[in-house]
């Protein structure tokens, strides 16, 4: 091509000295030359789109009934064949051995569905007398009782916890501690504790049903603290593919919180002077105890239509999470609050060894995420190890290398993200003969800012 355009170049010039005024023949007009393929510059690949940031998205009062969850549940059921599925037991404090939460179910005459007649089905299949002789309504049982925390659950040999399975041989379990743990201020010694309940009834083929926890009126500080152990219990549900319940979420709309006087316990509607917390019209819904027992209805609704009857699972399939959990792909996390479960042994890998923000070893293997953050949030990014384990929290900013920490901790960082890209390395420490590797259930949690109750 290069050759032939030179030809035409002399050709003009030739004929320019050739042609004067005497209008001497005239060279014919040279087309324009386009650029061979070969001659063009290699055009850059179009950037691969940055990921979305990450949303902001509300916890449902009762958590979605996915094909993973509803897989999951089967398979618990599928551990044992001893246990009976119209039989549940319940675990917790003075809010679950109250007589206001699920003992009128066992009356049908104390039962005002207001509409709501599709869970009749469900109130016949618990009503048989299967839990150490009565209902399971009504059982009295030995893993709850006035004043105890997630600890009493666990102390004895045996445990209360097993000590009740295996009384009454139960296929589901409704799981509240929180209440008085809260005094103790370690949303990360609630966390371990409450993986261990759940992981025991899970090895006994029991499926736990977890709750929040009801709020604490005019307590700010305790207050905050029941958001922060709320996150934990939400966290250990989603990550492992349990049904959660989030009373805190139904009672902080009602009046006065849903809460009697005391600003704690739950409340109940009262008709002609007399307690009726199975009454779920409009007035009856107002109040704690109530709103409680319909929710733990609907749960145990869609556990028999799903697990027991074999209906295909309500709930659309969530969007995968992407990446690989490694330096080179993170995981992209793609809303808030945030919860996974991974084990440092196997998952992530093993790219990060140091960080500029502390002098600890973390020679085992890390996991990453990032964050895409489009508006300032406040974060706290917790890693709760199970048994041995020991991993440690990394904050890192642009990139996801050592370099790039800007924050640490052992357990919980707390920190406002700018908007940009970040990354969360949760990273096993190495310290001894081997690395402290294990089990972690990973929590991204916004601050929640307090609701106000109505009067």
């Amino acid at each position: 091509m290069q050759a032939k355009a030179w030809l035409w170049a002399v050709a003009l010039a030739l004929g320019a000295v050739g042609c004067g005024d005497d209008g001497g023949p005239a060279m014919p007009e040279v087309a324009p030359q386009l650029a061979s393929p070969a001659d063009d510059p290699t055009p850059e690949a179009p950037a691969e789109p940055p990921p979305p940031p990450v949303e902001r998205v509300a916890i449902p009062e009762l958590s979605a009934f996915t094909p993973a969850v509803v897989e999951h549940l089967r398979a618990i059921r599928e551990a044992s064949d001893r246990r009976q599925d119209d039989v549940f037991m319940k675990v917790g404090d003075s809010g679950t051995v109250s007589r206001g939460f699920l003992e009128c179910f066992s009356d049908p005459d104390e039962v005002e569905l207001a509409g709501r007649e599709g869970l009749e089905p469900t109130l016949a299949h618990f009503r048989n007398r299967h839990a150490g002789g009565r209902d399971s309504f009504r059982r009295r049982s030995r893993a709850a009782a006035e004043g105890w925390s997630a600890r009493h659950v666990l102390d004895g040999r045996p445990p209360p916890l097993l000590a009740e399975v295996r009384a009454i041989r139960p296929r589901f379990a409704f799981v509240m501690n929180g209440g008085n743990d809260v005094e103790g201020a370690d949303d990360y010694l609630y966390g371990q504790r409450m993986l261990r309940i759940v992981e025991l009834l899970e090895e006994a083929g029991v499926i736990p049903i977890l709750s929040s926890i009801s709020p604490r009126r005019g307590d700010p500080a305790s207050e905050e603290w029941v958001r922060r152990y709320n996150q934990v219990a939400w966290a250990i549900a989603r990550a492992r593919d349990l049904p959660f319940l989030d009373y805190h979420q139904v009672l902080a709309e009602l009046p006065r919180m849903g809460l009697a006087g005391d600003g704690v316990h739950p409340n109940i509607h009262a008709v002609d002077g007399r307690g009726r917390a199975c009454v779920f019209d409009e007035a009856g819904l107002q109040h704690g105890h109530n709103a409680r027992n319909l929710l733990a209805l609907r749960a145990l609704d869609a556990l028999r239509r799903t697990v027991i009857e074999g209906e295909a699972a309500p709930d659309p399939i969530p969007t995968a999470l992407e990446g690989d959990g490694t330096a080179d792909a993170p995981w992209i996390v793609p809303s808030l609050p945030f919860a996974d479960f991974r084990d440092t042994t196997t998952d992530g890998g093993s790219a990060i060894d140091a960080y500029a923000c502390g002098p600890q070893p973390e020679a085992g293997r890390e996991l990453v995420y990032r964050l895409v953050v489009d508006a300032p949030v406040e974060l706290r990014l917790m890693a709760i190890g199970r048994q041995d384990a020991d991993l440690d929290v990394h904050l890192l900013r642009g990139t996801p290398s050592g370099d790039a920490c800007v924050a640490r901790d052992d357990r919980v960082v707390t920190a406002t993200l700018e908007p940009g890209v970040w990354y969360v390395a949760i990273d096993t420490f190495s310290g001894g003969e081997a690395p402290a590797a294990g089990e972690v259930l990973v929590l991204f949690a916004p601050r929640i800012e307090a609701s106000h109750a109505v009067d």
